[in-house]
């Protein structure tokens, strides 16, 4: 996989947040981050940041490549995809602690998307084993691996587990036959259905819980433009947030109290990626910075109060922090490498690993 191929972290494709629970706290603590770089040499490797920029620490004892990842609710184990030795993408663990690593997909088409349920019991993720893309859930350990619906035309992926674990928000179709829409599935009954009902030709992407479980966050791309849109999670109520003006909108991401949202845009005069907080109602739209910056991600800490994010830079990808009036920034990467794909979790005082030379 090669760098240019990894920094997929687009402004299209939400990247979802550590589902732990909310841990009140100071500015900036007491969350962990982890995301990848390639400090270390030529691959992407999987690192843990204490909040306040202190040393980073890789978390895979054994060296290679690694792209998606989802953090346990708990903090204390982080799931991965990797090509090892050739073959293609599958699901790997590894704890923080005490850093250990098992594989728990073995297939012969890629295994990508992993993501925790809010207990931590079960996993979903997304294969290709029966030849497109569906949804299956596994236990924690790897084991009853099983697919989450019998859908036979539609590709089924971007698996997110509802605040209280008893459903399943995804995309299903194909931009060939079906437009990509939002589906749910009851983990309870078993049934699932097609939660969307826009009437144009259009692709759905990354739908969001909101953190009360009642409302779905998502972006609508439609030709050469990018709306968000919230709705009820049963599809009623369906509104536009980002005005018609605004061209090109994505990676929406709820505040833990789910007043606020703060999502990434395109400048139509600089074409950067701009970082913007608005009301959960679309209310008081503003930029962070009067300046355009081209941010790659962003992410709320865990007591809402700041935001992390990653800023394309001259000499790479660096991890920075912010307050919500865009002031009281923080550097917290290195020089060395380039920094992406950042998640938050809440840290614990004794899961603080030794750094892996």
């Amino acid at each position: 996989m090669t760098a240019l191929n990894f920094v997929r972290v687009s402004l299209w494709v939400g990247i979802a947040l550590c589902s732990g629970k909310v841990v009140a706290g100071s500015a900036g603590a007491p969350d962990d981050l982890l995301f990848v770089s390639n400090r270390q040499g030529s691959v992407f490797e999987l690192y843990r940041m204490a909040a306040d920029g202190g040393p980073a620490q890789r978390v895979v004892p054994e060296r290679g490549e690694a792209g998606e990842m989802s953090w346990s609710p708990d903090g204390s184990k982080v799931l991965y995809t990797a090509a090892r030795a050739g073959a293609q993408l599958n699901i790997f663990v590894s704890s923080v602690d005490k850093p250990s690593t098992q594989q728990l997909t073995h297939d012969a088409l890629p295994s990508t998307e992993p993501t925790w349920s809010p207990d931590g019991k079960t996993i979903a993720f997304v294969s290709s084993r029966d030849g497109s893309r569906r949804i299956y859930l596994m236990d924690a350990d790897g084991g009853h691996q099983r697919r989450l619906t019998d859908a036979l035309n539609d590709d089924e992926f971007t698996p997110r587990f509802s605040p209280d674990g008893s459903k399943l928000v995804y995309i299903a179709g194909n931009s060939r036959l079906i437009s990509p829409r939002i589906a749910m599935a009851d983990l309870v009954s078993g049934k699932s259905s097609i939660v969307s009902d826009y009437p144009e030709r259009a692709i759905e992407s990354a739908p969001a819980w909101s953190p009360d479980g009642t409302r779905l966050l998502f972006t609508l791309i439609k030709g050469q433009t990018s709306h968000l849109f919230v709705m009820a999670a049963d599809g009623r109520g369906r509104t536009q947030l980002t005005p018609p003006e605004s061209v090109r909108n994505g990676q929406p991401a709820w505040s833990p109290d789910g007043r606020r949202i703060l999502y990434l845009s395109v400048s139509a005069e600089t074409a950067r990626r701009n970082l913007l907080l608005m009301n959960a109602d679309g209310s008081e739209q503003r930029k962070l910075y009067a300046s355009d910056n081209d941010v790659m991600d962003a992410h709320w800490s865990t007591d809402g109060q700041r935001i992390f994010y990653v800023e394309q830079l001259a000499s790479g990808g660096k991890i920075f922090s912010t307050d919500l009036a865009g002031r009281n920034i923080r550097r917290l990467s290195g020089s060395e490498g380039f920094d992406l794909n950042i998640q938050v979790c809440c840290s614990r005082p004794s899961a603080h690993m030794a750094s892996v030379r």
